[in-house]
């Protein structure tokens, strides 16, 4: 884990803090970090431990802290009770999750990867192929020529199916991927602003 994910992943566990007390969270955690340096970081973040932890205890300290500064009627205490039992009982459902998530997408690229090579590979080998039982059915024509028609009406076959394949992965790698990026640019803007207005 890097400072950018330690960082981000206390923030997202951060979000029920009030928005001053997020900000001087993260702004000591960031200055830690910082002052640990690029060679240090990696012990720097392991002495700090799981950044969903450290929000958990951060979480608990401010409710406390509340408890004493003023006291709280039993509807807000309760609410501040309410606070600390949901982030003890989120983090290890939503670790977890996020874990799930992150390894459907990865494996979800790697798929796509894979079957954008497969395509392209049978492109190639079907035109290959088509030109090998051409020049095999030019030279059999002359031998026996029902065996050469046989051997162009599958050369012509094969180019048909190589001239597809290489249409069909110029269409999925030209225009379905960056339609894609796309799609799922519009849906973590639109998630983003969706968690601005809440």
């Amino acid at each position: 884990m890097n400072k950018e994910e330690f960082l981000r992943i206390l923030e997202q566990n951060l979000y029920k803090l009030p928005l001053e007390e997020r900000e001087s969270a993260m702004q000591y955690y960031e200055e830690y970090l910082e002052e640990a340096g690029v060679e240090h970081e990696q012990e720097a973040i392991a002495a700090l431990g799981n950044p969903a932890q450290i929000a958990k205890q951060l979480l608990a300290d401010f409710v406390v802290k509340e408890a004493e500064v003023k006291s709280m009627k039993p509807k807000q205490s309760f609410q501040a009770l309410w606070i600390v039992i949901v982030a003890l009982f989120a983090s290890p459902i939503a670790f977890p999750l996020a874990i799930a998530i992150a390894a459907v997408g990865f494996a979800a690229v790697v798929t796509m990867i894979a079957l954008i090579f497969s395509g392209c590979l049978v492109a190639i080998v079907m035109l290959g192929t088509s030109l090998i039982c051409g020049v095999v059915g030019i030279g059999a024509l002359f031998v026996q020529p029902a065996t050469g028609a046989v051997f162009l009406g599958a050369a012509c076959t094969l180019l048909g199916i190589g001239i597809l394949s290489g249409v069909l992965m110029y269409v999925v790698v030209g225009k379905g991927i960056p339609m894609i990026i796309r799609g799922i640019s519009n849906l973590c803007s639109k998630a983003k602003r969706r968690n601005a207005v809440c």
